[in-house]
């Protein structure tokens, strides 16, 4: 067992306490049973890993602007990021706390750490895009991405049982933002990466005193580089991190974040925002839609806009009628093409790479 375990003496899950020397049999045994689905055998081979010899675990990064690679992230930094958290939402022994994220990424692997490093009660349910949390009643904490919380919406009355929410791993549409304004419960936008042992700063969504900026958690001091993308120096990292997350630095501990570095589209001069861009058409229109660059012998890049068919059979022309008002001239797509569904990554987010696969 690593030494790092000894800040804790088992694992409360499901209102059950599992001692650590416990763990390891009852993880294997959940593992063998035929009726365990692979996305909870998943769960019980990290708490196997985590409880191992090696002082670090290796994480896959998501690959969504780029190819996955492998992170060797330390065991030490990660507890220290559980710790933050728990103290940043003032989570106590035996809170409860639903895990609805897949495991395979690093926000799913911390909260099994959350859960250890604060003595919380561990609840699991399987990580879909509309995650089922009716059994739970009320929860204490959970984290989702953007869209299992949109899908959420339909069962509004759960969303509201879960008294802490922190929500990351994508943008966040602007007309959910309005929505979660009015949740009575504590709703929170995370920004971090693997890299990082998940978040490193937050801001606030629900009630009067939601926030627009992004600020900095304990232990945590930013900059940025000459492409004013984010440099993350923490207490809790080995290394300084260098993101390319193009933000607005308001100070050393408070950003706004902008776009990712990776997206940009240079068309004709112009550099063009693409998250910008879907924000403003869904604001308006209410269509799910993904804007990328694609090579263009005279524009360097020609903007093409996806759009899911989330309102029947709509037309090329239909949309360009709806989004004509919305964009200058000059941001008006090239191209635009329906599609049935956007493609995503196991996380949830818009896998921009396969769209410029299908061109």
């Amino acid at each position: 067992m690593n030494p790092l375990q000894n800040s804790f003496h088992g694992l409360l899950i499901d209102n059950r306490i599992y001692p650590i020397n416990e763990l390891n049999n009852f993880c294997e045994h959940k593992i063998k049973l035929h009726e365990t689905p692979e996305w909870e055998r998943k769960i019980y081979q990290f708490i196997i890993e985590w409880l191992d010899e090696k002082d670090y675990i290796v994480q896959t990064s998501s690959g969504t602007t780029g190819k996955p690679k492998e992170i060797r992230l330390p065991k030490r930094s990660m507890l220290k990021s559980a710790e933050n958290t728990c103290n940043q939402f003032d989570l106590q022994f035996g809170n409860t706390m639903v895990h609805c994220l897949p495991i395979d990424y690093i926000a799913g692997k911390m909260m099994i750490v959350r859960a250890f490093i604060g003595g919380l009660n561990l609840l699991i349910t399987e990580p879909t895009s509309m995650p089922d949390l009716s059994s739970f009643g009320k929860i204490d904490f959970c984290a989702m991405v953007p869209l299992q919380v949109y899908n959420s919406l339909n069962s509004f009355e759960t969303l509201r049982n879960i008294r802490k929410l922190i929500i990351g791993g994508a943008e966040i549409r602007p007309e959910l933002e309005v929505v979660l304004r009015d949740m009575p419960n504590h709703v929170y936008a995370t920004y971090g990466m693997a890299e990082t042992c998940s978040h490193i700063a937050i801001r606030k969504l629900s009630g009067s005193d939601y926030e627009r900026n992004y600020m900095a958690m304990t232990g945590v001091e930013l900059s940025v580089d000459d492409r004013t993308c984010l440099v993350i120096k923490a207490s809790f990292l080995e290394n300084i991190i260098i993101t390319n997350d193009i933000v607005d630095l308001i100070d050393s501990k408070t950003f706004r974040w902008i776009s990712r570095y990776d997206n940009l589209i240079n068309s004709g001069g112009l550099k063009i925002i693409p998250e910008e861009i879907e924000a403003l058409i869904s604001k308006n229109t209410g269509l799910d839609c993904a804007a990328i660059g694609v090579p263009d012998e005279q524009l360097g890049q020609k903007l093409v806009l996806f759009v899911e068919k989330n309102r029947g059979k709509i037309t090329e022309n239909e949309v360009r009628d709806l989004i004509k008002e919305e964009l200058a001239k000059n941001l008006q797509p090239k191209e635009i093409i329906i599609i049935e569904q956007l493609p995503r990554n196991s996380s949830f987010k818009v896998d921009r790479q396969k769209l410029s696969q299908m061109l």
